[in-house]
């Protein structure tokens, strides 16, 4: 929204308000989904419904008040682009990619999408439009991203998805091959927000080098961590490859607001 807009206005709240209920009843939904697979798994079994702190019942209960009360704004607050991109977010997001996810390893890569789709929401609630080159770059950088954020966790928690039936890389490559994998998606990662640069989306020096320096320090924290430190730790992995998406976050964010 700020990088539509150009600075933080009030006509920001309800569409925000919208998009956070909408995810969240949508996060609701897909643990009610899949709660009797979060159960087989340490990682997820303290989730509310498997650990019986709620029913399923009410699980979905909540979800359904967060997902009509988001589109409910969403209609009323936004517009019918928004609205339209929210509606197509919870299908593919609770249906296609929740279902995929026990086809096939490779789910992410369509599911990726829905990291993508909010932040289309959000700018095209500001009016923006859907073909701007920032944007798409955006919605790029982020789709790239979220391939070995995701992968990162098969390496630790591989066996926990395979247990619970969902087919899982480790079925499929070494962990020296995924993790291979996971180092090729973060350089594309890396070059996808070098692009912000590259093609002056960023027009700010100081935030074009910053920008630089920042995936410098993750390829060389990743790298370092996946193939040289022993034990590998996974959780500064982990951190390193958020932070990373969180600081180009704020860069542009920053751009924005100083060149406007």
């Amino acid at each position: 929204m700020i990088l539509a807009a150009g600075d933080l206005q009030t006509a920001m709240i309800w569409p925000v308000a919208g998009i956070f209920l909408l995810a969240s009843g949508a996060s609701a939904f897909n643990q009610y989904q899949e709660w009797p697979y979060d159960e087989r798994m340490a990682r997820t079994r303290r989730r509310p419904i498997p650990s019986r702190r709620i029913s399923p019942a009410e699980g979905l209960r909540i979800a359904m008040i967060g997902i009509v009360g988001g589109l409910v704004i969403l209609m009323y607050e936004s517009n019918w682009i928004c609205f339209s991109l929210g509606v197509i977010n919870l299908i593919w997001y609770n249906g296609l990619y929740t279902w995929l996810k026990r086809k096939t390893a490779f789910a992410v890569v369509p599911g990726a999408f829905t990291g993508v789709i909010p932040i289309l929401m959000g700018w095209s609630a500001m009016g923006g439009d859907l073909m701007a080159p920032r944007i798409l770059f955006l919605g790029f950088f982020l789709f790239i991203w979220q391939m070995p954020h995701f992968w990162m966790l098969t390496l630790k928690y591989g066996h926990e998805y395979r247990n619970a039936g969902f087919p899982v890389l480790n079925d499929l490559f070494s962990d020296i091959r995924i993790k291979v994998i996971v180092m090729i998606w973060m350089v594309a990662s890396s070059g996808a927000s070098i692009m912000f640069v590259f093609f002056r989306i960023v027009q700010h020096p100081a935030i074009g080098y910053g920008i630089l320096t920042i995936n410098i320090a993750m390829l060389i924290i990743v790298g370092y961590q996946l193939f040289l430190a022993s034990p590998m730790r996974f959780r500064l992995i982990f951190i390193a490859a958020n932070l990373f998406m969180l600081l180009v976050m704020i860069a542009l964010i920053a751009d924005r607001m100083i060149i406007s």
